[in-house]
């Protein structure tokens, strides 16, 4: 495998204070729940946001108060969980940017200025988004502005996970890197376009499963319309959690084979494969749960929390399958960096327990080269090498004597150096016996 596009920076050290055996685990530990936590935030944002403008769009057509709370009531979730994807998704990116620094930054560097729009495209997004819930009621007879709004808003949140994925792909396969690699390169690659198509499909079926248990809060209300909104909530979560988990069927080894073999390999080899199937397996059952009961809509709350129990084992699974397969692709990547690092650490080491090399002084410095330096003589010529002028070594291989230099320092001569470009000027300014001194010293490099 070829890693020569990694930058050769060292990478900082984990401050394991000795508990190398503690430390790194624990932060394996936090990277997998902090991006389950960040990532299910993110499922209901985009879900709850793309249905919301649904349901008030549809609302508005049909002029049905029920889809209109439906869609007000789904602003909640939204509100909440772009704050909390926003905060929890700084615990990922901090962990990965100290554990894979010269991968995550240089996929970073090839994305930008793409990268950015993680910034202003979230702002935009949030405002819009505040915009849009808290002028509900000041825009009821103006629904196509605040359609409008809430649709702007929604698209901007579904374009972040292009930039996010393109990014990932990239850190986790340095040895697809090239001088010339770009964002539009890494989005149009098959193993983007199959992850990304994985993760809107697992957006909207977790989305799904919040619906259901939200629709079934909801269906106990007093208010007659917020009831029926919560039948609405728990149908169309049924169906938006059965879809996309049986097409996700397909979708995931679509996904898994799109990668570079030898991080199929190593996968593979690491048995994480027995989460595929653990996951699978559980799936199956959820999906045999809710189609027993697809057209009732008084499903048993046990029932609900039940899928939702079992889906929460499959979703840390895959949390667990990701970082096996982040693992397999960059293992030898960041073998590679420890191993440059422990060298560089031991000759900083060996440099540091080494007898310091004598200092340059006046003490042990001629004479001859004090005073050629003091009177600007280095700055055009130099030892063993042509700087301005030729080097001093040129200089005493013409055998001149310190009379002769003295008098060439006074009144040069250049047609005695032909090849020299620029010709030395009069020196009558220094003095004839520190002209003499540097004399001896110049011919001391015969």
């Amino acid at each position: 495998m070829d890693f020569k596009m990694i930058p050769n920076d060292i990478p900082l050290p984990i401050p394991t204070l000795g508990l190398d055996g503690v430390v790194v685990p624990v932060l394996w530990i936090l990277l997998v729940v902090s991006w389950v936590v960040h990532i299910l935030f993110i499922n209901v944002l985009l879900g709850a946001s793309a249905a919301s403008v649904y349901y008030n769009k549809r609302g508005a057509r049909e002029n049905n108060p029920v889809f209109d709370r439906v869609a007000y009531l789904l602003t909640t979730p939204v509100t909440i969980s772009e704050n909390m994807g926003a905060l929890w998704g700084v615990a990922p990116l901090l962990l990965i940017s100290v554990m894979f620094t010269p991968l995550f930054y240089a996929a970073a560097i090839m994305n930008s200025p793409q990268w950015l729009h993680i910034i202003y495209g979230n702002i935009a997004a949030f405002l819009l988004s505040y915009l849009y819930k808290f002028t509900w009621h000041k825009l009821e007879h103006r629904k196509a502005l605040h359609i409008a709004i809430g649709t702007a808003a929604t698209g901007l949140f579904f374009t972040l996970p292009f930039v996010f994925m393109a990014t990932v792909q990239l850190y986790m396969t340095p040895t697809t890197w090239t001088y010339d690699t770009h964002f539009w390169d890494a989005l149009l690659r098959p193993d983007v376009f199959f992850r990304l198509v994985h993760f809107f499909l697992a957006t909207f079926a977790v989305t799904g499963l919040f619906m259901m248990a939200y629709g079934k809060h909801k269906q106990k209300s007093e208010d007659k319309i917020d009831a029926e909104a919560g039948t609405v909530l728990l149908r169309t979560g049924k169906s938006w959690f059965i879809a996309p988990t049986v097409l996700n069927f397909f979708a995931g080894p679509l996904v898994l084979f799109s990668f570079p073999s030898y991080g199929i390999e190593g996968f593979f080899e690491s048995g994480y494969y027995w989460l595929i199937v653990l996951s699978v397996a559980i799936s199956i059952a959820c999906l045999y749960l809710l189609l027993k009961d697809f057209f009732n809509d008084d499903v048993p709350a046990s029932r609900i929390w039940t899928v939702v129990g079992l889906m929460a084992v499959v979703i840390i699974s895959m949390a667990t399958l990701r970082n096996g397969m982040r693992l397999a692709l960059i293992g030898d990547a960041v073998a590679e960096a420890t191993a440059k690092s422990e060298a560089f650490q031991k000759e900083s080491e060996a440099a540091r327990k080494a007898p310091p090399a004598p200092v340059a002084t006046a003490a042990n410095t001629p004479v001859g080269k004090q005073l050629a330096d003091k009177h600007g003589c280095l700055a055009c010529h130099a030892a063993d090498k042509r700087l301005v002028g030729p080097s001093y070594q040129e200089v005493a291989a013409k055998g001149y004597s310190a009379e002769k230099i003295v008098e060439l320092v006074k009144s040069p001569v250049p047609a005695n150096w032909p090849d020299i470009q620029i010709p030395m000027p009069p020196q009558p300014q220094v003095p004839e016996a520190d002209v003499r001194q540097i004399a001896d010293w110049i011919n001391s490099h015969k």
